[in-house]
């Protein structure tokens, strides 16, 4: 049985790893414009490693916006406030999205990874026998 589970963190708790304290940053496109700003970070339960960052997008004072996952390996803290990613905002906007924030699938995890072009974290464990 599979025992992963994210938590939603809404502010810079000092739980998160200190490179992870990135709630309320602004998110950058590959063009140096801002997508959206920093609401929260997925991290793993147990670890509280980051997996994701989550932005608001196209909704006005975070009402109906869409919520979009971003993985937390596909951004760099560029400066105090300033996050960056090789995606454009338009490219952003059409990765998909979990239905419930607060409790995203299996499923939904490996569609938003494909689309980012990256390969599920909970398969890399096992490469080196943990996990």
């Amino acid at each position: 049985m599979d025992m992963r589970y994210l938590t939603y963190i809404a502010e810079n708790s000092h739980s998160l790893n200190k490179n992870d304290r990135i709630v309320g940053f602004f998110l950058y496109d590959k063009y140096r414009e801002v997508v959206a700003r920093i609401d929260g970070i997925l991290v793993e339960g147990k670890t509280c490693l980051a997996r994701y960052i989550v932005i608001n997008q196209g909704g006005f004072l975070n009402i109906r916006g869409k919520k979009t996952l971003v993985p937390r390996e596909a951004c760099e803290v560029v400066d105090l406030g300033e996050v960056k990613t090789a995606w454009s905002g338009r490219s952003l906007n059409d990765a998909p999205s979990p239905e419930d924030i607060n409790k995203v699938t299996a499923d939904e995890e490996e569609l938003i990874l494909s689309y980012f072009d990256l390969k599920p974290y909970w398969t890399m464990k096992h490469k080196d026998g943990a996990g």
